[in-house]
């Protein structure tokens, strides 16, 4: 007989013969051509008992004992007994030996007993695809359950595989007999009989055939309801995928039309079309084998109930993988903070991996045979990192700013990169015998216990009460003081000369201040090593100077350097500082300013910033750091907030930026956002965590765009933003001068860089009125441009009234006070802008209290800043004249308008106030009511505007006039302080400076009056002029000096001289009667004009100064003597000019 259990072929063949031989048994036939036996049959109940046993094991050696005890027994007494013993025999076969080993003698059985055994053989066989019931699983452990779950897998794949080979070889057809079986023998044998009669007609063989398919195609084959009913129910576990998949491979090509598994699949050989056909040539004739019980109709029905099981299948593993990747994320986060996993969420997490490999590779298994595609497990696991940032944008691992990929993105610069990953290599530097010196010795067994009790020490402090100490970082001392007392044995060095090196090393350590000296010092310590030694080097970089945090990188780039080979060093280093940082974590804070409290919060930011730079050096473990943080969020109160920060600011940008701690460092930042949005932090404690968090998370921003200027303008906004101060202005003057007045872009440049004088320094607001009045004198157009744009600036502030231009504003009132200063602009003009930002927006011009104006709320108080800005800028020139009536009234109408704002004002307004009005007028009564305020303004207002008639209109114009002569007057009085304070205005690019001007000759003058003279302007004697007011400057200070020494008569007082409305009558400023001549007396006095002289007379009575009004006589001596003197004076000038011209021309 063939093997049929090692070749296709003569499987194939096989099963044909029994599938004829046991369809005749089925329909009835005997003869010879069935199942032969022997002429006399042995009914011994030894024999037949001993068959009974040999049958509950039925394997391919027992297959030859068992068919000839089954041809020479007689068995029919013992047929229940046989049915139950091969049931058992059979759930036992696994091996394709076996199993059709299992097959013949079932078939031999079958053929000889038919009906009377095989429907009972298919009940005890169906019966052991049942399950165990609810009740008997709860009985079981875990243990025992998971044993029997795989030991009935097991015998119900065989079962699986057994059946399918009872369907192929005719032995087994559906569950009908099996049903039929369990109701009665008496039923099965009439079906059966009633069967043979209704087949007993058909001749030939191969009617007989389609005939037994005909009668099957209405009831499904046992295999597929098998199939069915086991993989329709496990639709939560997928138990029965490696039942499914031992199915597809043992009879994917019978069943499912299909070649070999993953045989199509070969795509690198050549001859793969050759093997496809070949496969196919197997398939038609595996199919043309098996048309008798295999159709098309089976096929699709096989298929149908393989592909549902199978896409549910696909989706339950993306679940399954989508929860594998989650729990090796926690485990990754648990290690992260705590350095291990646990032995039971370890056991189980690899247990879930191996259950995923399995169901992938079995899933494969079936997709293959079906033709379909395993799903795309990478694109979920991308989807999940996609999500981790889904609430924040943070800053991709190893991708810089500019957004292209590489190392250089977690470091700032290149320096930075160098500095923390290009170390040193002592193995190349030092021998290597240096590194294997005072190793530690193999641990003993006794020393384990003592180890395991040195370990467990800071377990058991954890749980004391640590009390704070009030002498500042002392409470360290003392709590890590035992340490120190353990190591002090270890720490002495028997050569003293060995130990005197260390020592040397140790006071060099914090002379550190560059990466040469580092590694030098790590290169000279390595000659030295030992145990000893490194205990030495290890206590003195524990400890870091507390002035001195500048070392904390020095100090870890000094032992990464050292721990690469001497791992010693940075190991005891980090437990140093891991058990420094629980103990200071677990301190609590005194609320005594400058004690202890502060001492703390110094030495846990020495602590962490020495922890994050040893992070980025890699020698703290991440979980180390992870843990650190955890502590921290945990807490998050005030000192745990400052220390966090700290620890972000040192090592939080590394941690998000490098790839594997990443998604850690993500979380941790989304943490401790969402618990400062949740608890009600201070403004402090917010803006640390907000500087840290986008110190480490930077939010992208597009890149700024550079606006660009043309050359004109960048070089006027040179000479105004950064070469304009004090000592260059005569420098920008004269730049300015030079400009190209006549071209439209360099007027709108240098329109711009005046215009928007916000720009400008505050202390050089002066500076720019004062180019603007040197300039005024030749380009009228720009300063009437320029001014006009000061005004409407403070009018549009005005109408807008927003807190954003508040700065702008304060500038633009500035700007426009300087200009009165340097004569740009009038008195009018300063009062008009005063009464425009008092009385803008209110009804009428007069702010009214209690009366809601948009423009101006009542508690908005920046409109008082605005008109105190402006009368410190120029208020001091209005102390004589129109301009101090005028100044008079609007200050009470200022009062008055302060009683209109909400009341009392702000402290810094307040003061603001009265120091103006100090400035203005030290003795004016301040009104303290509202009351007080609007009586002061009615009088005011009299006084002003009540007695007034023309004749007062004509003084006041008067008094404008002597108003701009006496300010020339004193600026020439005062013109050498100016000249000392750098503010005198420079005329014709001239510099009161010899400093900033002796580099400009007065070549440079003639040639910017030739460039004027070029530019339309015609030829003037600007510089005779100015060289005349010059050397009169300097003669009549010599003048002034030489009578100093003079003596004066009593009468030689300077007094004040009342003018007159009477435009015929003469104007005095001042008084001197000097000379005693009769003839130019009576001279003055026959051509005196008018009979009487109006002088005042200045009294003082006590400590009051009063002035009284005295009419002279024009003929008198002393209104004679007055003309007398400014006649000589006049001739004195007129002669002095004279002498100074002819000598410039004589030159």
């Amino acid at each position: 007989m063939v093997d049929p259990s090692n070749d296709e072929d003569s499987r194939s063949q096989r099963r044909a013969a029994l599938l004829r031989l046991n369809t005749a048994a089925w329909t009835g036939e005997k003869g010879k051509d069935i199942f032969k036996t022997s002429g006399s049959l042995d009914s011994s109940l030894k024999k037949n008992t001993a068959f009974i046993r040999r049958l509950r094991t039925v394997n391919a050696d027992s297959q030859a004992a068992l068919l000839k005890e089954i041809s020479t027994l007689s068995l029919e007494k013992y047929l229940s007994e046989i049915i139950g013993a091969a049931a058992e025999g059979l759930a036992k076969c696994r091996l394709t030996n076996d199993i059709w080993a299992a097959v013949e003698v079932t078939s031999a059985l079958h053929q000889r007993f038919a009906t009377a055994f095989t429907p009972t053989l298919m009940l005890h066989l169906l019966r052991g695809f049942a399950n165990p019931t609810k009740a008997q699983l709860s009985s079981l452990t875990p243990e025992q359950r998971e044993k029997e779950d795989n030991s009935r897998l097991a015998r119900q794949r065989g079962l699986v595989r057994l059946l399918t080979e009872y369907w192929f070889c005719g032995i087994a057809r559906t569950s009908e007999d099996a049903r039929l079986a369990a109701d009665g023998g008496t039923v099965v044998e009439a079906k059966s009989s009633t069967r043979t009669k209704g087949s007993s007609s058909v001749s030939h063989h191969h009617h007989h055939h389609q005939n037994g398919a005909n009668q099957n195609a209405a009831v499904d084959p046992i295999p597929l309801e098998v199939l069915r009913e086991l993989l329709g129910t496990d639709t939560k576990e997928y138990t029965y995928l490696p039942l499914a998949a031992a199915f597809v491979k043992s009879f994917g090509s019978e069943i499912l039309g299909v070649s070999k598994i993953r045989g199509d699949r070969q795509d690198a050989h050549p001859d793969s079309t050759l093997e496809q056909t070949g496969d196919k040539q197997v398939d038609m004739n595996a199919a043309v084998s098996h048309e008798g019980v295999m159709n098309e109709d089976l096929r699709k029905k096989f298929r149908a109930v393989l592909e549902t099981y199978t896409k549910s299948l696909q989706d339950f593993l993306v679940k399954q993988h989508r929860s594998i990747k989650e729990q090796e994320r926690r485990n990754n986060a648990v290690y992260m903070r705590s350095g291990e996993i646990f032995e039971d969420r370890k056991s189980s997490f690899e247990k879930m991996v191996k259950g995923e490999e399995k169901m992938i590779a079995n899933a494969q298994v079936l997709v293959d045979a079906l033709d379909m595609e395993m799903p795309d497990f990478t694109q979920d696991d991308g989807k999940e990192a996609a999500t981790l940032s889904a609430s924040f944008s943070f800053t991709k691992a190893g991708v810089n700013t500019s957004g292209e990929a590489g190392d250089s993105g977690i470091w700032e610069d290149e320096d930075q990169k160098k500095f923390y990953e290009d170390l040193l290599d002592l193995r190349l530097r030092v021998p290597q015998e240096f590194f294997s010196a005072g190793k530690k010795p193999a641990i003993q067994d006794g020393e384990k216990s003592e180890d395991r009790r040195e370990e467990q020490s800071p377990e058991r402090e954890r749980d004391e009460d640590v009390k704070t100490d009030d002498d500042g970082d002392e409470f360290l001392d003392e709590e890590l003081a035992s340490d120190e007392v353990v190591n002090d044995d270890a720490a002495a060095i028997p050569n003293q000369s060995i130990g005197a090196q260390v020592d040397l090393i140790i006071h060099r350590l914090p002379e550190m201040n560059s990466r040469e000296m580092i590694d030098q010092l790590a290169i000279d310590f390595c000659y030295l090593n030992s145990k000893a030694s490194r205990v030495r080097l290890i206590r003195a970089v524990q400890n870091i100077p507390k002035t001195r945090q500048d070392l904390i990188p020095m100090y870890s780039r000094f032992v990464a350097t050292l721990n690469k080979h001497i791992p010693d060093i940075g190991t005891d280093v980090v437990k140093y500082l891991q058990r420094e940082f629980k103990i200071l974590v677990r301190k609590r804070p005194v609320t005594s300013p400058g004690g202890p409290d502060r001492a703390i919060a110094e030495a846990r930011s020495r602590n962490v910033r020495y922890i994050g730079e040893l992070v980025k050096f890699k020698v703290v473990p991440n979980h180390v750091t992870f843990n650190c943080i955890k502590i921290l969020l945990d807490g998050f109160g005030r000192h745990e907030i400052e220390t966090l920060c700290n620890l972000l600011d040192s090592c939080g940008r590394f941690l998000l930026r490098t790839e594997e701690t990443q998604e850690t460092m993500a979380q941790m930042l989304q943490i401790m956002w969402k618990k400062k949005n949740a608890q009600n932090l201070d403004a402090r404690d917010r803006i640390l965590l907000e500087n840290a968090f986008y110190y480490v998370n930077p939010p992208e921003q597009p890149a700024i765009v550079q606006k660009e200027r043309s050359v004109v303008e960048l070089y006027v906004r040179k000479l105004v933003f950064v070469d304009l101060n004090k000592r260059t202005y005569h420098h920008v003057l004269k730049q300015f001068r030079k400009l190209h007045f006549e071209d439209p872009e360099t007027v709108k440049a240098i329109d711009k860089a005046f215009t928007k004088i916000w720009k400008v320094k505050y202390g050089n607001i002066h500076l720019m009125a004062l180019i603007a009045s040197c300039l005024m004198k030749y380009h009228q157009d720009f300063i009437v441009r320029l001014v006009d744009s000061t005004l409407e600036h403070i009018r549009v502030g005005l109408e807008l009234n927003m807190f954003k231009y508040n700065q702008q504003r304060i500038a633009q009132v500035k700007y426009l006070g300087e200009m009165y200063n340097y004569r740009i602009v009038d008195s009018p003009t300063i009062f008009d802008t005063l009464y425009t930002i008092v009385g803008y927006g209110h009804e009428g011009g007069r702010p009214q209290p209690g009366k809601l104006t948009p423009l101006d709320p009542a508690d908005d108080y920046f409109r008082i800043r605005l008109v105190c800005t402006l009368l410190e800028t120029c208020a001091a020139y209005f102390d004589r004249g129109s301009a101090k009536k005028k100044l008079d009234l609007f200050l009470a109408f200022f009062q008055y308008y302060l009683f209109t704002k909400v009341t009392p004002l702000p402290m810094d307004i307040e003061f603001n106030v009265q120091d103006t009005l100090q400035v203005c007028r030290p003795n004016l009564k301040v009104c303290t009511n509202l009351e007080e305020a609007a009586t002061a303004l009615t009088e005011a207002m009299t006084v002003a505007f009540g007695a007034m008639g023309l004749s007062n209109l004509e003084q006041e114009r008067e008094d404008e006039d002597d108003e701009g002569q006496e300010r020339d007057e004193d600026d020439d009085d005062d013109a050498e302080d100016e000249e000392e304070e750098d503010e005198i205005p420079v005329k014709d690019g001239d510099s009161a400076s010899s400093d900033e001007s002796s580099e400009d000759s007065t070549d440079d003058d003639e040639e910017e009056d030739e460039e004027y003279e070029h530019r339309g302007r015609g030829p003037t004697n600007t510089v005779e002029d100015e060289e005349f007011d010059r050397e009169f400057s300097k003669m009549l200070a010599e003048s002034l000096e030489s009578r100093k020494s003079e003596r004066r008569s009593a009468f030689d007082v300077p007094l004040p001289v009342m003018r007159s409305a009477q435009p015929q009558q003469q104007h005095y400023s001042v008084v001197h009667v000097t000379g005693k001549d009769t003839e130019e007396v009576e001279h003055m006095r026959e051509a005196s004009p008018t009979k009487n002289v109006q002088f005042r007379v200045l009294t003082k009575r006590g400590n009051r100064q009063q002035i009284h009004t005295v009419e002279v006589p024009a003929d008198s001596a002393i209104a004679v003597s007055t003309r007398i003197k400014q006649k000589a004076e006049q001739e004195e000038r007129q002669r002095i000019k004279n002498l100074v011209l002819n000598y410039e021309r004589s030159g």
